[in-house]
């Protein structure tokens, strides 16, 4: 009882942190996503350290943390798209910086530096152009798709656990997940409609059309997000990635259907009118 207590205020801390600094202003949201970026990167290359390599632990922090900046102040429009390439330009220094490092499995190391940017630093960065210009055609700070995407994923789970609970019978990945069902995914998947049709009445500049294909999309990349992170920890031999929310695990476990989420819903808004 005690534990489920503790998961349960650890749980609501979390979503009020979460939605307050998101509500509160773009500054707030860029301070929180900064800060949540370099330590979900640090949770992905602790998980590499366990495994027996060595990525290059600050420099890819660093570098993460650079391109939510650098994100951030693109679509603010206070610097030029050409400089984007500063990021490609840091890429190219993971190689030359392995050098001096005199570490085993150089190729590796550079590998799980890289893939770690893009895995969390990327698609976390992405969420500054679903709530700043360049979007719809919509100038200033607007929240709403984020909030909404949050919800989705949040009442996806809720649903996914509840119908897996009560019907689950087949397995969706049974090498990676045991527990994960059809019916449970099936079950979060029409929570997060249901969802949709509520917060096209709260965003009415969203239509239910537009909020379902939103969510059928969240939902289907959030669920990848999950079984690729399980994949990762299953490799590692670890059951969280983390302990940073006692009864949650890490915050990569919080974040891992966000960060397929993120670029599928992006990349869906560039073929809208």
């Amino acid at each position: 009882m005690k534990e489920f207590q503790i998961r349960t205020l650890w749980g609501i801390l979390f979503v009020i942190v979460l939605t307050g600094a998101i509500l509160l202003g773009p500054y707030t949201f860029a301070l929180l996503f900064i800060i949540l970026s370099v330590f979900i990167l640090s949770e992905f290359y602790t998980l590499a350290i366990q495994s027996g390599y060595s990525p290059q632990f600050l420099p890819g922090l660093l570098t993460g943390g650079f391109i939510f900046i650098l994100s951030f102040l693109l679509v603010n429009e206070a610097i030029p798209v050409k400089s984007l390439f500063t990021f490609l330009s840091i890429l190219f220094l993971f190689p030359v910086y392995e050098l001096f490092r005199k570490k085993e499995t150089p190729i590796v190391n550079i590998a799980i530096t890289g893939f770690g940017i893009l895995y969390v630093s990327v698609p976390l960065s992405i969420l500054n152009f679903l709530v700043f210009p360049g979007i719809n055609g919509k100038m200033g700070y607007d929240y709403s798709l984020l909030i909404s995407l949050f919800v989705f994923i949040w009442a996806s789970d809720s649903g996914a656990y509840l119908f897996g609970v009560k019907f689950g019978r087949h397995r969706l990945f049974e090498r990676i997940s045991p527990k994960k069902s059809w019916e449970g995914f099936i079950g979060g998947l029409l929570t997060a409609i249901v969802s949709g049709w509520i917060l096209s009445l709260i965003f009415p500049q969203y239509s239910f059309s537009f909020m379902v294909l939103i969510a059928i999309a969240t939902v289907i990349a959030g669920t990848l997000g999950d079984l690729v992170e399980s994949m990762i920890k299953r490799s590692v031999g670890v059951k969280d990635s983390g302990r940073f929310m006692p009864g949650h695990g890490g915050l990569l476990d919080r974040f891992d259907s966000l960060l397929l989420a993120s670029p599928m819903v992006f990349f869906i808004l560039q073929f809208l009118p």
